[in-house]
């Protein structure tokens, strides 16, 4: 498991996430859509919440949602829509405005202020959230309260370094005696991999149900790079991206789910 070894904290941590960061580097750049576009993201939601429906079953009152990392709030407009009682947690205060403008109900901090009921959600969702909070332990253990029992967390975010090309770079430039330089917003402050984010879910009492790695395509790299490292980073990800498809295997992106027993 990699972190920064200097990080973000308070009022610096929120700063981050000004409205720029929802039009720019909303998803770290992997979306050309700006998070104020419903339409760039309602596939993707209604998508989401079918795969939730098929995990809580349907009954006499609303299956009770919490997005964690709730954004503008579009997922949480299509699971209200959808018969569901969604909630949200988000730190960007402009992002919860516009949440609220929708009439949802969204809390403008981080999970563990809160301070949800014992037992009082049916599923969470964090889509590209867990490797952006201070303490991921503090938020899974969280999670694992704020559950029903048999209730499911849904995880999908980076597993950057678990890749073949970055795996192999960390490698050289360990063995060289380097150090890396972050030389962009430090957005993300973990870096995961399949076996700590088990070990992380599993000390907090939680269940591991399942997970599918994917991998970026060959030719999207993201940040600046010269042209040798754009061939060589393309080179691995051709290698890379079929060893993802089809063995589950040193994928950059991970979906898990995991269950409150």
């Amino acid at each position: 498991m990699r972190f920064l070894r200097v990080q973000p904290t308070g009022a610096g941590l929120a700063e981050l996430y000004s409205p720029e960061y929802f039009e720019r580097d909303f998803r770290c750049g992997r979306s050309a859509a700006s998070a104020s576009d419903r339409e760039a993201f309602r596939a993707e939601n209604q998508a989401l919440l079918a795969s939730f429906e098929a995990r809580i079953p349907a009954r006499a009152t609303p299956r009770r949602l919490l997005e964690v990392g709730s954004s503008t709030g579009w997922l949480l407009l299509e699971a209200r829509e959808r018969g569901w009682e969604p909630k949200g947690v988000e730190l960007s205060a402009e992002a919860v405005a516009r949440s609220r403008a929708l009439g949802l109900d969204v809390f403008h901090g981080d999970l563990t202020a809160a301070a949800l009921p014992d037992q009082s959600v049916d599923l969470i969702y964090m889509g590209d959230v867990l490797e952006h909070v201070p303490d991921c332990r503090a938020v899974i253990e969280e999670v694992a309260r704020v559950l029903a029992p048999g209730g499911v967390l849904v995880l999908r975010g980076p597993i950057t370094t678990h890749s073949l090309a970055r795996s192999f770079a960390l490698s050289v430039y360990r063995g060289v005696g380097g150090t890396i330089t972050l030389r962009e917003p430090p957005y993300h402050l973990w870096e995961f991999t399949p076996a700590t984010l088990r070990t992380l879910l599993e000390s907090a009492g939680l269940e591991w149900v399942s997970a599918r790695q994917s991998k970026i395509p060959p030719g999207r790299a993201h940040g600046a790079k010269s042209v040798p490292q754009q061939l060589i980073l393309f080179g691995f990800d051709c290698v890379n991206w079929p060893l993802t498809t089809l063995l589950n295997a040193r994928g950059d992106r991970i979906q898990l789910i995991a269950r409150r027993p």
